[in-house]
């Protein structure tokens, strides 16, 4: 589908550092993103494209540190000396004196901090910090869901749906550390999963995955002697 982001190499015939694309990878119509590095490539998903994209992120504050820094003539070569990126921090301002901050992840797509950027909080309302919450949205699948009534239709539905997030004011201790979310299906939620959660749950799809593929073969075979005999 052509290029759609790229770092140019220094020389005028060099080719680019890093270059990112997308395409039909499999000719079925689903895109995926490839990225090349000084020949290296990869395909990736939404979630892994993001994820990389804050690595390169990460990497290009780093750089932007290091400018500053040489600006300032204030770099010293210690070849022990590691640079650290800054952590990224939210900001709420007090009416009548004082701010509150916090720390803010790289992975935050959004975060509800922002709605409270336009005037300052009223030191009585500070019991709503318990509904910040910084996410990630990751992609579900879209399928043809049919409705509990027995004359519903069909509809398109995105099913396992997943927020990474993290809410550090809420009363339930499992909410206060980076968590998903899953919604199955509209309105049916998984909550406060953690990495366990999660490699037990996608083992369990790919057990019903395979169950799929021998119900497909039964279903061929079922429809092939129903032709035949019914």
């Amino acid at each position: 589908m052509g290029v759609v982001a790229e770092v140019l190499g220094t020389g005028q015939e060099s080719a680019p550092h890093l270059r990112a694309w997308l395409h039909d990878l499999d000719g079925d119509g689903e895109l995926t993103a490839s990225v090349t590095h000084r020949g290296d490539s990869g395909d990736f998903d939404v979630a892994g494209l993001r994820s990389y994209a804050m690595r390169i992120g990460a990497f290009a504050s780093q750089v932007v540190e290091l400018a500053d820094q040489l600006q300032a003539t204030t770099y010293s070569p210690d070849p022990a000396a590691e640079t650290v990126k800054r952590p990224t921090t939210w900001t709420i301002t007090i009416e009548g004196g004082g701010h509150l901050s916090g720390y803010l992840p790289p992975w935050v797509e959004r975060s509800s901090v922002d709605g409270y950027a336009e005037k300052p909080l009223r030191a009585d309302r500070l019991g709503l910090l318990v509904d910040i919450d910084h996410w990630l949205t990751v992609e579900g699948v879209e399928m043809s869901v049919a409705g509990p009534g027995c004359d519903d239709l069909a509809e398109p539905e995105e099913i396992f749906r997943g927020h990474l997030q993290v809410r550090p004011f809420d009363s339930d201790p499992p909410s206060r550390v980076p968590h998903v979310d899953l919604e199955v299906v509209e309105g049916r939620w998984m909550e406060n999963l953690g990495p366990a959660d999660l490699a037990d749950i996608a083992d369990k799809l790919r057990t019903q995955a395979a169950r799929l593929d021998e119900t497909r073969k039964m279903l061929v075979q079922a429809r092939i002697d129903w032709e035949a005999n019914a």
